[in-house]
């Protein structure tokens, strides 16, 4: 056992002779009379039942609460009355600022994700799959994008739980919310995983991929690992599952990209919503910010690694004739164009405007654009 209380409970002779008393009904109510503000916590809509936003009264808001939390390292939830001379345990929470992790509407993700929760096994129709005869060439393909997804899904796992209890209990709802993002995220890696094993099974690990995933990890600050990993990575994750749907090779796996979309969308909007709180309430962070994208994006080239391009052009052509690889890559050059596009005007949302003027990515965007049209 790594952690030893300050006090051994069991040989406490106050505290047992009080226990002992309460039980021969020496009550003494003084959590009774705790003085505490009136508040009226009512559904605001009945259709959508208590919200977390329907709980932002009084004490208990986050508005309310200073931009740095200082009185309270331990478990006590925000609008908890903390005993006085009493000695709380410290947790050691490393994020006690609200810009630290807060975002936008981020009580509305958490309600999302509670309601739109979905089961890999039975939501997926993966009885329809022996419907449909897929060309040998199109499975493999696909099975290789299902590999290069499952890393992907695997990393954004493994952050939102990295930074989880470094969070002050304060900020109960970002916990909450990451907390989903990281179940959703497991969720996505077993659909992948489901339907490479129900196809021909799993292909090549990708090692550019791979280390440029773990810059995401890697990241310094919760803030950094979350613009990588929301903005920049899940955004083009995202533009990546809807030109998927578009080239999946039958309504089943279709379905699978519907399904994760929602999820991802969510996630996005998160990232986007918290960088956007810091940017408005912590300017002074931008040269910081600016500088970890600017190294960001060059790490997320590696997912253009060659076996992930080959079989999204086989995808998209739907097939390795000369003129469907033709077809493919202009497919391709069109869906990694607009992934970059995106991503720009989703930095300009945020507050970040200059990311398309001083990225790296846009010479690969302009390559891509080329071409196209060439």
């Amino acid at each position: 056992m790594s952690y030893y209380g300050t006090n051994d409970f069991s040989h406490n002779s106050d505290f047992n002779l009080r226990i002992r008393d309460i039980k021969k009904g020496n009550l003494d109510f003084g959590w009774l009379d705790e003085a505490r503000e009136t508040v009226e916590v009512r559904r605001r809509d009945p259709r959508r039942g208590l919200t977390l936003e329907d709980c932002e009264v009084g004490p208990y808001a986050i508005d309310n609460t200073p931009e740095i939390v200082r009185e309270n390292r331990g478990l006590a939830p925000r609008g908890a009355i903390l005993a006085e001379g009493a000695e709380q345990p410290d947790l050691g929470p490393s994020l006690n600022k609200k810009t630290d992790v807060w975002g936008y509407r981020v009580q509305r993700y958490w309600e999302e994700a509670m309601s739109r929760q979905w089961n890999v096994s039975t939501d997926i129709p993966w009885q329809d799959m022996d419907k449909h005869e897929i060309p040998d060439d199109i499975e493999i393909a696909f099975c290789q994008l299902c590999t290069l997804l499952s890393e992907v899904e695997m990393i954004a796992t493994d952050l939102p739980a990295k930074w989880s209890h470094h969070m002050n209990s304060y900020f109960q709802e970002v916990k909450g919310f990451i907390a989903t993002q990281a179940i959703d995220e497991a969720r996505h890696a077993e659909a992948f995983r489901k339907r490479a094993l129900a196809g021909a099974g799993l292909y090549r690990a990708s090692v550019r991929g791979e280390h440029a995933l773990k810059g995401i990890l890697e990241a310094d600050s919760y803030s950094e690992g979350s613009v990588f990993l929301h903005v920049l990575g899940e955004g083009f994750i995202l533009t990546l599952f809807r030109s998927s749907e578009f080239i999946s090779p039958t309504p089943v796996e279709q379905r699978m990209f519907q399904l994760v979309m929602q999820d991802e969308a969510r996630h996005v909007s998160y990232g986007l919503q918290h960088l956007k709180y810091l940017m408005d309430n912590c300017p002074e962070i931008r040269p910081q910010i600016n500088g970890f994208l600017d190294e960001a994006e060059r790490h997320l080239t590696g997912l253009f690694n060659p076996d992930q391009l080959e079989s999204m052009i086989v995808l998209g052509g739907k097939g390795t004739s000369p003129e469907c690889i033709r077809r493919g890559i202009e497919v391709v050059g069109a869906f990694q164009g607009k992934q970059i596009e995106e991503y720009f005007h989703r930095a300009e949302r945020a507050g970040l405007p200059e990311r398309r003027e001083r990225s790296p990515l846009l010479e690969l965007q302009q390559r891509m654009i080329a071409g196209v049209l060439a």
